[in-house]
Parts: structure tokens; C-alpha cells; sequence
């Protein structure tokens, strides 16, 4: 679970390794840096990965109703190239949301922006005018696949990327 918490906040996965489970982070999560906990039944992208880490968890109490799996993927293909591929070959029916750039879209509607689209843009001797919005921040790309509706387990897959690092896929499910 380290591993999924860390590769969350930027950083890198353990090495991948077979062998014994890993000491674990809380009675309620199985995680190792390989498939073994990987039970969403999504495809695993095959290409230049460079880390993987599983989790599955269930309830609390040792709940057996409520139970979770989930598999991170690093991967050093280009961003458009892992969300291709998820679109083929993931089962009918399934959609992909993407951003190309947050910090773009975030510039796009700053304040400043928003008003000027609502016809509220201030003139040039507007001394009440806001200053121009800071500079973007990194770009991060985004992509969520999501199931038809109706689709049992809740599942998904999201491709993430941030500036030129690699590009990480996450996949999950729910089962109940």
C-alpha cells in the first residue's frame, strides 16, 4: 500500500519482486509489487513497464462483503500510446475521458478568462481589472476509462502522466 500511497504523490515504485508477501501496512490491505493481488480482470498493458504494485483490500473487521482490488502500472510509453491501448482492448462499450493538460485547462478558466467569455472583460482603463492569472503550473494528462453503465464491480482505469515523467496506469474494482 506504500508503494500505491507513494506512487500517488509523484514518487516511484519498489523494485518489482517475486517472493513472500511484503510486510503490510494495516490489517485490511494485502499489497506486493507485483500481480499477485490483482483481481479486477482488466488487461495489464504490456508495454516498457518498469514497476507494478497490487493491492486488495477488504472491510473492516475482517468484512468479507466488501472488497477491493487494485493494480498500479508504470510504464515508460508515451501517454497516447497507453490509453490507445486501453481503448482497444478493453471489453465493448467502455469510454475514455481525457484532458491533454490540466494547468491549459485550468489557465482556460481562470477568472479573468470566465469573464471575458460571460462579456465581463475589463477595458484597459479598468483599474479594478485582476492581475493576469500566474502561469501554468505542470502539465498533467489525464485519461478515465470508464464501463457501461450497469457494469458490475464498479471497475476503471485511469492514465496518468505529469510533465515527462512516466506514465502511470491505475486500475480498479470493487466486489461485493
Amino acid at each position: 500500500m506504500k508503494d500505491v500511497m507513494q506512487l500517488s504523490k509523484g514518487g516511484a515504485l519498489g523494485p518489482g519482486a517475486d517472493g513472500p508477501d511484503p510486510q503490510q501496512a494495516d490489517g485490511n490491505t494485502l499489497a506486493a509489487p507485483d500481480f499477485r493481488y490483482d483481481k479486477t480482470g482488466l488487461p495489464r498493458y504490456p508495454d516498457a513497464v518498469s514497476g507494478v504494485v497490487s493491492a486488495y483490500t477488504y472491510g473492516t473487521g475482517g468484512e468479507q462483503d466488501v472488497k477491493g482490488s487494485s493494480v498500479a502500472i508504470v510504464t515508460g510509453s508515451s501517454f497516447d500510446t497507453a490509453v490507445a491501448w486501453y481503448v482497444k482492448n478493453l471489453p465493448p462499450g467502455w469510454r475514455a475521458q481525457t484532458v491533454g493538460d490540466f494547468g491549459a485547462l485550468a489557465q482556460q478558466l481562470s477568472p479573468q478568462n470566465l469573464g471575458k467569455m460571460l462579456g465581463m472583460g475589463a477595458s484597459a482603463d479598468d483599474q479594478t481589472a485582476s492581475p493576469p492569472a500566474p502561469p501554468a503550473g505542470p502539465q498533467i494528462k489525464v485519461s478515465i476509462l470508464t464501463p457501461p453503465k450497469g457494469t458490475a464491480n464498479d471497475p476503471g482505469v485511469m492514465i496518468v502522466q505529469k510533465d515527462q515523467d512516466p506514465v502511470k496506469i491505475l486500475m480498479k474494482i470493487n466486489m461485493r
